[in-house]
């Protein structure tokens, strides 16, 4: 009975877990569409090529933030901020899920990153586009997205 009881709550963990829905369009796929590219560089090097981002942008008036970030495992988007030093963390999609690629709406001061790549528990392949407020210093949005529906990503310098 017990044995029963745990495999129908095990079960419906993995259902719920891996059922995100996938969003096809809406504000944060416009938002990533229209921003500027922050073109990555292949990390010298390494094997197999690694897209890697280090550039400043500017925040707001006076201030400029170092975007850091890597496609490897363990990658997530960090950013520097040169006013206090703060080190944020813009995207983190967690394990075998990698930035793919940096974009920023220099109107509005939001990034926004793209990561993608297998779950480990699910094998499936996902996607996911988080924005970023540089302003506010925090995540405004995230949603795991349809990758068919996004234009390709920014080329290497």
């Amino acid at each position: 009975m017990r044995t029963g009881l745990t495999f129908c709550l095990l079960l419906s963990f993995a259902l719920f877990a891996g059922c995100n829905s996938v969003v096809r369009k809406g504000p944060i796929i416009t938002g990533y569409e229209n921003a500027k590219c922050i073109h990555p560089r292949l990390a010298p090097g390494i094997t197999p090529p690694t897209r890697t981002w280090d550039s400043s942008i500017a925040a707001s008036t006076g201030e400029t933030v170092r975007v850091l970030g890597a496609q490897m495992p363990g990658g997530r988007v960090d950013l520097r901020y040169s006013s206090d030093g703060a080190d944020v963390v813009a995207a983190n999609a967690g394990d075998y899920i990698y930035p793919a690629d940096v974009r920023i709406d220099t109107a509005r001061r939001i990034l926004f990153v793209k990561a993608s790549g297998i779950t480990a528990a699910f094998d499936q392949p996902q996607t996911w586009l988080f924005e970023f407020d540089l302003i506010r210093r925090g995540q405004i949005g995230r949603a795991r997205v349809d990758p068919t529906v996004l234009s390709k990503e920014c080329q290497t310098d």
